[in-house]
């Protein structure tokens, strides 16, 4: 009988450490509960329409531009005024590409070459520095995890919103790689109610979550459309709880 009581003992031990690892991993050193907005692909006007509308909270947001080429003098112009007030300008791709698809075909430093380097360079011209990267489709790979570190402070991906909110994977985990929840209207998960329960998550438990949209419209009518109201929602609840506006880059400094 003995040696049985001794290996349950010493089962519970291992539990009980890993159940306080696990807990003290998920704290981030120096972080108070708050939010993460960003938008991605090249909907400068409407950003910058919707920062006029917003501006009344002081909020923060990460814009995540692709498709250099298409943008206007105007666009660089409005970007460069949005980084001004505060807001950060983040890469999203040079041209957009799917990197889980383009590295089945190319190797990874073709995708450098052709979606990294050249998002980089042209808005080093421009005179923004880009640290954050978000990837079109969150098409990721570990592998480009690794390498885009190299030249990045935070890389974002995304994720689905779950029923369970504690299990949603788009609360900052205190590392470089963060994933945000989709906030345009045609998200499956999507839902006023769903986000105030993703926030009060957040705010109960002294977490960051991250969130990400595309083009703010006053009524979605189409895929990657996110409501002025959702925006407003989130302002107002962030002001309302005390909660902090965060960009990207700023996550980088609450790293374990």
């Amino acid at each position: 009988m003995p040696k049985p009581i001794s290996i349950k003992l010493i089962f519970i031990s291992l539990l009980i450490g890993f159940f306080f690892y696990s807990c003290s991993s998920t704290k981030i050193p120096n972080s108070k509960a708050g939010v993460v907005i960003t938008f991605d692909d090249y909907f400068v006007n409407e950003w910058k329409e919707a920062d006029t509308q917003l501006a009344k909270y002081s909020w923060k947001a990460t814009f995540c531009v692709s498709n250099f080429e298409k943008l206007s003098n105007t666009d660089i112009s409005n970007l460069k005024a949005l980084q001004n007030k505060g807001h950060e300008i983040a890469g999203h791709g040079f041209r957009h590409l799917n990197a889980k698809e383009f590295t089945k075909k190319n190797n990874k430093q073709q995708y450098l070459i052709v979606e990294i380097f050249p998002l980089i360079e042209a808005f080093k011209k421009e005179g923004i520095t880009i640290k954050s990267f978000a990837y079109p489709f969150g098409a990721k790979t570990q592998t480009l995890d690794y390498e885009l570190q190299k030249h990045f402070k935070i890389i974002r991906g995304t994720a689905k919103g779950g029923k369970k909110v504690a299990d949603n994977a788009n609360f900052f985990n205190g590392t470089r790689l963060a994933n945000g929840i989709g906030i345009d209207s045609n998200y499956e998960h999507f839902s006023l109610n769903y986000l105030i329960k993703v926030l009060n998550y957040a705010k109960k438990y002294n977490k960051i979550v991250v969130f990400y949209g595309h083009k703010p419209v006053d009524k979605a009518t189409k895929e990657y459309e996110v409501e002025l109201k959702t925006l407003e929602m989130i302002c107002q609840f962030v002001i309302e709880n005390e909660l902090k506006f965060y960009t990207l880059q700023e996550l980088n400094s609450l790293k374990k």
